[in-house]
């Protein structure tokens, strides 16, 4: 059974107990958000495939099944992104993404990380440690930043009102302390009492990809979930084939 016809998420947080940084920890998440905020501005036009596997345990009980497997093709130009899909389980479609149904994400190419590091979003950082991603070595900051900074938006359906809210939001950045850059984010929803959705959260892994001879620190993998009561959903996407956004070709922002 599905509980909700479509789901459009920008996820968010929890309660953060902040403690105070050592000065290296402070230098290097200070480097880090000046990483994070030129980042979508440093990305060249481009075009990817996202394959998305959605995923559905309708009961809560962990017997989880496939959906459908979609098959996008995004589009970053003029530092904005827009997403066609292509073709879902397989056959070809003219279907909007935006009505697709079920549950989707975007923003992954540079709105998460601008949201977390914003000056506005007055976000507070822990130090949590040294971790591997991707087998870099990477250092971990939480962070949470509560409601009332907040942008991000959990919404069922297309109209906004009482079926969409500003939430706040808690989770991870891993930075690379060579390059500065952030190679891992994660995000948990913070949602209201009696709200439709219960729980929502997402990571984003980013590695270096060749866009027209050059490597560029792009998406990789990331993963969506979501909670409604006992009912759970989970996306699983891939991103490949990296090309660069060729003259000829044509796209359309709505």
């Amino acid at each position: 059974m599905r509980i909700v016809p479509f789901i459009a998420l920008l996820f968010a947080g929890l309660a953060f107990a902040e403690h105070p940084l050592a000065p290296d920890e402070a230098q290097l998440l200070e480097s880090a958000r000046h990483y994070a905020l030129n980042y979508a501005a440093s990305l060249p036009d481009f075009l990817c495939t996202q394959l998305v596997r959605r995923s559905e345990d309708p009961r809560g009980d962990g017997r989880w099944r496939l959906l459908d497997t979609l098959n996008i093709k995004v589009s970053y130009f003029g530092h904005r992104e827009e997403y066609k899909l292509m073709e879902v389980d397989g056959r070809p479609t003219v279907q909007d993404y935006d009505f697709v149904g079920g549950t989707i994400s975007t923003g992954e190419f540079g709105t998460r990380l601008l949201e977390v590091f914003a000056r506005g979003s007055k976000a507070m950082f822990a130090w949590k440690g040294w971790s591997h991603v991707r087998r870099r070595r990477v250092a971990v900051f939480a962070y949470h930043i509560a409601r009332e900074n907040s942008a991000n938006l959990v919404q069922i359906g297309l109209v906004p009102g009482p079926n969409s809210t500003i939430i706040g939001y808690h989770g991870e950045v891993a930075v690379d302390p060579e390059t500065h850059a952030v190679v891992r984010v994660t995000l948990t929803g913070e949602l209201p009492p009696r709200f439709a959705i219960t729980g929502c959260s997402s990571w984003v892994e980013y590695d270096y990809r060749s866009v027209a001879g050059s490597e560029y620190l792009l998406p990789v993998e990331s993963q969506t979930g979501l909670e409604a009561g006992r009912y759970r959903s989970s996306n699983r996407i891939v991103f490949q084939d990296y090309r660069k956004f060729q003259t000829d070709a044509t796209i359309t922002f709505r």
